[in-house]
């Protein structure tokens, strides 16, 4: 199925492993530039390697980044135009905040939290949303998690700044719609990623377990009986970024393997 996405162009963040250069590899696949940003050089050079394997001729640039520094922000939005003439895509995708308990969070904590996982998307959408509104299409695809919807022990900090990001998320996607924007969230599971095995290492110290155990209690909580892979999380957000899915905007959309429990 043709979805729509020759000659677009795309900033993908967190793309040197993991759902970001998922995403990166699937949206290079359908036709779309890339600009892949991580803050190490050396792995950006490894995924956008891969990313050129995957799809041969695709269009792939890489820029070394903190987004959740404003300059490089800043940075990462002018390279970007400078490569492409225009961004068409922006995927909000970073390394969540480390776990822990609530009661050990400080304040410098809470601020590093929404620096990663809500101030970094919202200055990157700001810095190309302009252009999208004036050409008519535009997509926003923000990868957070199914804690926002199930909160789950010890993702504190990931949870509240992550669900800061859904709510901006949902209210955007009202003001932009007409402009033909759109704004989505997709919610990963218990997807095999060096976050979730850093999640169960964690939970696994806090409630005495071995990591092998804890891994074992996740995984019975996932109907499918299985983790996720992050091709089928990269899938699912090229799909949102296309053109097929234009009338899909301010959802919050699960790919848990039917995990979350809730209506």
């Amino acid at each position: 199925m043709e979805i729509g996405l020759t000659g677009r162009a795309a900033i993908v963040g967190g793309s040197s492993a993991g759902i970001g250069l998922a995403a990166a590899t699937a949206l290079a696949r359908e036709g779309a530039s890339v600009l892949l940003v991580a803050r190490r050089p050396e792995p950006l050079a490894q995924a956008s390697a891969s990313v050129r394997a995957a799809a041969p001729g695709a269009r792939v640039e890489t820029i070394a980044a903190d987004l959740a520094s404003p300059g490089d922000i800043e940075r990462v939005a002018a390279a970007a135009q400078a490569a492409f003439g225009q961004v068409d895509i922006v995927v909000n995708n970073l390394g969540g905040p480390p776990p822990g308990e609530f009661t050990t969070f400080t304040d410098a904590d809470w601020q590093n939290a929404f620096d990663v996982s809500f101030s970094s998307a919202v200055r990157l959408v700001r810095a190309v949303l302009p252009g999208m509104r004036e050409r008519g299409w535009g997509r926003v695809v923000s990868v957070l998690s199914r804690t926002i919807k199930e909160p789950e022990d010890g993702l504190g900090l990931s949870t509240v700044a992550r669900t800061a990001l859904a709510a901006w998320s949902k209210l955007l996607s009202g003001e932009v719609a007409a402009d033909g924007v759109t704004v989505n969230t997709v919610l990963p599971g218990s997807v095999e990623t060096e976050r979730l095995r850093s999640v169960i290492a964690n939970q696994a110290r806090v409630r005495g377990r071995t990591v092998e155990a804890q891994r074992a209690v996740r995984l019975a909580g996932v109907p499918t009986g299985r983790f996720g892979r992050p091709e089928e999380v990269g899938e699912l957000i090229c799909f949102l970024a296309s053109e097929r899915a234009g009338f899909i905007t301010g959802q919050h959309v699960a790919i848990d393997g039917g995990q979350t429990k809730g209506l």
